[in-house]
């Protein structure tokens, strides 16, 4: 299978820090993550193409850039690339979703140590996440980061930058200890006041953000099927690190740099073996109908996950989005990787489907062009026997 480029989300120019504001469903500004799920991603890049492209929204047509992955969805054929969700990283070590595989730790003592850790446990470091998919015995105690959420070997904690790494006179037992108290990343509420214009009276709430400390930041993962659309996705990118990711551009939320990571080789061990009976997805997945088997045998491990929100399109009004249903990242599934493909949603509102008509566009699409949600499978494969 092709390997993986990797891509790193830094800071904007002039900026020490990344802050996001990567909103979770649900009401208000107040919820964030620290994480963007490739769906997301994907659909803000296909802003960013029509945007670029010059296309007229009131038209019916889509950004040349997504007629590609739309075609090959709808044939179920390889896409032109697939990429991950953003996950986190500290300096060049990429944080990836825990796998819904068993956690082989022999050592009893080292498991009732951990004790309820496990259940805190939802990034592991690359060399954990390629033993766990081999099936092989964690043997020594991992260094656990972001208060259990974060588990890497002592090997690559070595290799990490300053804050992380350990300091002349420092003994083993003082440099885990602060490296368990340093963040990788907060999540912290911004008060925000709005004046009412009519009564002038003010209204108080809050904006969730993530801020990543200081040499952190995001990753992503991307498979080139067909590297003639390389470039074009290296310029979405870029262009999508002017505007912003994520809510709150306004506010100054989302900015950043993009920089490509030539020599960061992740999974190596387990991308040469293509026919391996099981994957790991390392983005939201949506299964093509021909595909769920994967889904139902012995082996499969997975979490579902209810994707709505709004739709902001010119000349339309604010909309909420159909909602879909995909699998999380981290999911394991029967079948060999170049078996997955996933496949791509449109999920503009369509109110054709309502018991009453809508007021403006009765019976129609909310939005003359599509509203793309990718659900392409980027996977990893198993090795472990199941």
């Amino acid at each position: 299978m092709a390997p993986f480029t990797t891509y790193f989300i830094e800071p904007a120019d002039g900026q020490s820090e990344l802050i996001l504001h990567l909103g979770r469903q649900g009401i208000g500004y107040e919820e964030t993550a620290e994480s963007c799920p490739s769906d997301s991603l994907f659909a803000a890049l296909v802003a960013q193409a029509a945007g670029y492209e010059g296309l007229d929204p009131q038209t019916s047509d889509a950004p040349a850039f997504a007629h590609a992955f739309w075609e090959a969805a709808q044939a179920r054929q390889v896409p032109p690339l697939r990429h991950s969700s953003l996950f986190p990283r500290i300096g060049s070590l990429v944080l990836l979703p825990r796998p819904m595989l068993e956690l082989s730790i022999p050592d009893a003592d080292r498991r009732q140590k951990i004790g309820k850790g496990f259940k805190k446990l939802r990034y592991l470091s690359p060399a954990l996440f390629t033993a766990v998919c081999q099936g092989q015995p964690i043997q020594e105690m991992p260094l656990m980061l972001q208060q259990g959420k974060v588990w890497i070997t002592a090997a690559e904690a070595a290799r990490l930058p300053a804050p992380w790494a350990k300091t002349a006179g420092e003994s083993p037992q003082q440099w885990q200890a602060r490296l368990a108290a340093t963040p990788i990343w907060a999540i912290q509420a911004v008060p925000h006041v709005t004046i009412d214009r009519v009564q002038n009276a003010s209204n108080f709430y809050e904006v969730g953000q993530v801020v990543f400390a200081t040499g952190c930041g995001l990753a992503l993962l991307v498979q080139y099927h067909d590297t003639a659309i390389q470039r074009t996705f290296e310029l979405l990118l870029q262009l999508l690190g002017e505007s912003g990711i994520g809510g709150k551009r306004s506010s100054g939320y989302g900015a950043f740099t993009l920089k490509i990571q030539p020599d960061v080789r992740l999974l190596e061990p387990l991308t040469s073996h293509a026919n391996a009976p099981r994957v790991v997805i390392l983005s939201r997945y949506l299964p093509h109908r021909e595909e769920m088997p994967a889904m139902l045998q012995d082996g499969a491990a997975y979490t579902l996950v209810n994707v709505g929100g709004w739709l902001l399109s010119p000349g339309a009004m604010a909309q909420q989005r159909q909602q879909i249903t995909l699998v999380q990242e981290g999911a394991v599934l029967v079948a060999s990787a170049s078996s997955l493909i996933g496949t791509i949603a449109d999920v503009r509102p369509d109110y054709a489907r309502s018991n009453t008509p809508h007021p403006r566009y009765g019976t129609a699409y909310g939005t003359r062009h599509p509203v793309y949600r990718s659900g392409l499978a980027l996977t990893v494969p198993v090795t472990a026997h199941f």
